[in-house]
């Protein structure tokens, strides 16, 4: 089953779960500029995708880490002949290594096991080829990209066409070819999809949890390379879309599979982003689109779907009006007030999903995606994806959504951020709460109630009540927007609804 399938069970699965209190943990630290950064997207200078300098504009929002995917195909399209190009392009980007994350995906023509120019890796047919092009690579780039990842997603067989057995063998290679071009650098495990749910996670009444179907061979597959491969990676991948409120369980399970194999070491939030089509349940009548969808390559070495998924799309344009706006948000042309409506739950997402990580101890965050989708308006990967962009085409340059504003303005409350914890408010369990140790710039509150994701935002808000030491207190939500806060008798008093709320001492 495709992991976009499964996203639609965890959201559902995952309504259940109990408010949990999570406190920074002792994740060990991978120092960076910044915590927070994005990926480019999926191709790169690959299949007419030009590749271009965005980090200066990564740093603008205050970002200080970023990635992207390149294919074995592209770097090194016949053996021994390498296009440097694309990669050029970024690492001269970079302004230190710490900056830096490439994965590298194995496929190519002639090389691996299944000829394909992007989708699916697989394993090579001489590990000596696959040595030599790791090697290359990294060894050009030494001192200057600090992280290097195998593939991603190896669960979903759209991305990975191999077994566990080879997957780990040629991590294996992996890891030779890196550390011998580049010992300082480190290999990051090609991200897990994190679309599971943790077993034996129990709901408010003390039952259990459903699976997602299939989620135990995902979850086996890493089991095996955690097992197998512990000495083989440096960093682990987890990708953290879906509720924000399901992120602390889900870092906590990696962690403890690590553990019991006798080791841990260090988690980034490679991807995350949202939301997505399938997470909401007006969506799920259209789930047999991922059912259907699956990728092979043709002579070409071209990822093909079948045609029957495109045609069941452009149904749905036609249909457009008659949708329910749930649907309609996703699709390309939908009305002025929808696009808003889907940028608004957007930018509540991606900060909630910043706190709920920062909360675990995560120390770098890669949001999906900076730059606008490619895919054609048919694809499905367009329905569900199209719209995560931080920025949008403007002619021949990138044009900034609303979303990329709210990054920014969380990206400068947050700075200097040393550790997240979530507070409890036992009298009102709705109230999410976290507070922000940034160092020298002091504390920071973060405030909002948990309510529907599409219509919350259409219900009043309620009066919240924090006790508190300061004098005078400044509050502005996501959106920039100034909130009427106070504090009397040492106690916060702020209006709260769906969108977070940032609280800091205002000067005396």
């Amino acid at each position: 089953m495709k992991a976009t399938l499964r996203l639609a069970a965890l959201s559902a699965a995952f309504s259940f779960l109990t408010p949990q209190i999570a406190v920074c943990s002792s994740e060990p630290d991978v120092t960076a500029p910044s915590p927070f950064g994005a990926n480019w997207g999926y191709l790169y200078g690959h299949t007419g995708v030009k590749p271009r300098p965005f980090l200066s504009a990564v740093r603008e929002l205050g970002g200080g880490f970023s990635r992207v995917v390149l294919f074995w195909q592209q770097i090194e399209p016949q053996k021994g002949q390498f296009d440097w190009s694309a990669l050029d392009t970024y690492v001269n980007d970079l302004e230190g290594p710490d900056e830096g994350f490439v994965t590298l995906y194995s496929a190519s023509m002639w090389a691996t096991q299944v000829p394909a120019s992007m989708m699916p890796a697989t394993s090579s047919k001489d590990p000596e080829d696959y040595y030599r092009f790791v090697y290359e690579t990294v060894k050009r780039y030494r001192g200057r990209v600090r992280y290097w990842g195998n593939d991603s997603e190896p669960t979903n067989p759209a991305f990975w066409g191999g077994s566990k057995e080879q997957f780990v063998a040629q991590l294996r290679v992996f890891r030779r070819a890196v550390k011998d071009a580049d010992p300082d650098a480190l290999v990051v495990l090609g991200g897990c999809d994190g679309l599971f749910v943790p077993p034996g996670l129990k709901t408010p009444s003390g039952e259990e949890v459903p699976a997602i179907p299939h989620q135990d061979v995902a979850l086996g597959f890493f089991e095996y390379v955690f097992r197998e491969a512990a000495d083989a990676f440096d960093v682990f991948d987890l990708h953290l879309y879906l509720d924000p409120e399901t992120i602390g369980p889900r870092v906590e399970y990696i962690r403890e599979r690590m553990r019991a194999q006798g080791f841990e070491k260090p988690i980034i939030a490679g991807e995350y982003g949202g939301p997505s089509f399938y997470e909401f349940p007006e969506n799920y009548k259209y789930i047999d689109l991922v059912m259907k969808w699956s990728v092979k390559p043709d002579e070409k070495g071209i990822a093909q779907v079948d045609p029957k998924i495109g045609q069941s799309i452009a149904a749905m344009y036609e249909q457009m009006a008659g949708l329910s706006p749930q649907t309609q948000m996703f699709m390309q042309g939908c009305s002025p007030e929808l696009e808003a409506k889907y940028r608004r739950i957007q930018s509540r997402t991606l900060v909630m999903q910043n706190l709920f990580i920062l909360s675990t101890g995560i120390k770098r965050s890669l949001y999906w995606q900076y730059s606008p989708a490619t895919n054609n308006r048919d694809d499905i990967m367009a329905l569900m994806f199209s719209k995560f962009g931080l920025t949008m085409n403007d002619n021949e340059s990138l044009k900034p959504t609303p979303t990329a504003a709210t990054y920014k303005r969380m990206v400068s409350v947050l700075k200097g951020v040393k550790t997240v914890t979530r507070i409890a408010v036992t009298d009102h369990p709705s109230i999410l709460l976290f507070q922000v140790d940034r160092g020298a710039r002091g504390l920071a509150l973060v405030v909002w109630e948990r309510r529907d994701r599409f219509s919350g935002e259409d219900v009043p808000a309620i009066e919240f009540k924090w006790p508190s030491k300061w004098i005078q207190v400044r509050a502005e939500d996501a959106f920039g927007e100034a909130q009427n806060a106070t504090v009397s008798n040492g106690k916060i008093t702020v209006s709260v609804g769906p969108t977070p709320i940032y609280l800091t001492e205002a000067p005396k």
